[in-house]
């Protein structure tokens, strides 16, 4: 009787440290699974998260090639509306004037556009280009089209004041753009040299370092754009060597008066004439 009550014991005994030992498992079973399931949640949130910054920095690139929202692809929120402009622009369409705001200087962004030269008011004139930047000190963009429907230009710094001496004029602050598919691109200053525009007498130059990024003929017909050290570009154009369609260069400006004064000269000026 005892050795069976001793063995009845020891089952039990047995018995209970088992029940104890399934006990400490199934707890921490369940522990490890609410630890998976609160893991799993947390990565769920972070990859979440990860998306919208992903998302966000996507859509808030300035990929012009440039700009506080990126130079080559960004663009404006749907919320910021463009800045005025005097006048419907033969080149520039709305997504192009879109990605040059962009990438504009601080000082000017929001500024209104106003045309200060073009081929077809103005005549075919570099002297006249010349002349009439005089009207708006400050950044300019000029803009180029050629015939095989490729768009590109600059932003420079008025007055363009021509020399025959080989001396550049403006600041970091210039960029050359190209468009040559509906998807504008712009390049901004490499830091190599300062060769940012160059007026002469006989030509108009942006870039430089070996050739020249933009480069328009005194008779504003002809042209040629390649790789630049200054802004690292590739050919602005389709090709080389092109010809010129239309040019314009447009100022910016806050106040009416000047824009009033601008348009007063402009009827003085018949379109296709040059007083020069």
């Amino acid at each position: 009787m005892t050795e069976s009550a001793s063995n009845l014991g020891t089952q039990a005994i047995g018995k209970k440290k088992t029940l104890i030992s399934r006990g400490k498992h199934s707890i921490g079973r369940a522990i490890s699974r609410v630890m998976k399931i609160d893991k799993h949640r947390d990565e769920g949130i972070d990859q979440r998260i990860g998306c919208c910054g992903e998302s966000g920095d996507k859509n808030g690139d300035k990929s012009v090639q440039y700009g506080k929202k990126p130079v080559h692809t960004a663009a404006m929120g749907a919320e910021e509306a463009l800045p005025d402009i005097s006048e419907p622009s033969l080149l520039l369409s709305e997504r192009s004037r879109t990605i040059l705001c962009s990438s504009l200087p601080k000082l000017v962004c929001g500024s209104m556009w106003v045309l200060i030269y073009s081929t077809w008011r103005h005549g075919i004139s570099l002297s006249s280009l010349y002349r009439r930047s005089t009207l708006c000190p400050g950044y300019c963009m000029l803009v180029v089209g050629d015939r095989k429907g490729a768009v590109f230009g600059g932003l420079v710094e008025a007055p363009l004041r021509p020399t025959n001496k080989r001396k550049y004029q403006g600041t970091t602050n210039a960029f050359v753009f190209s468009d040559v598919s509906s998807s504008p691109v712009v390049f901004r200053p490499t830091g190599i040299n300062r060769y940012f525009t160059l007026c002469s007498t006989d030509f108009l130059a942006l870039g430089g370092g070996g050739h020249f990024a933009l480069y328009l003929e005194e008779d504003l017909l002809h042209g040629s754009s390649s790789a630049s050290e200054t802004f690292g570009n590739s050919c602005l154009a389709h090709t080389q060597d092109f010809e010129v369609k239309e040019v314009e260069l447009w100022g910016f400006r806050y106040t009416s008066k000047h824009g009033e004064r601008v348009s007063f000269d402009r009827l003085d000026e018949p379109p296709g004439i040059c007083r020069w």
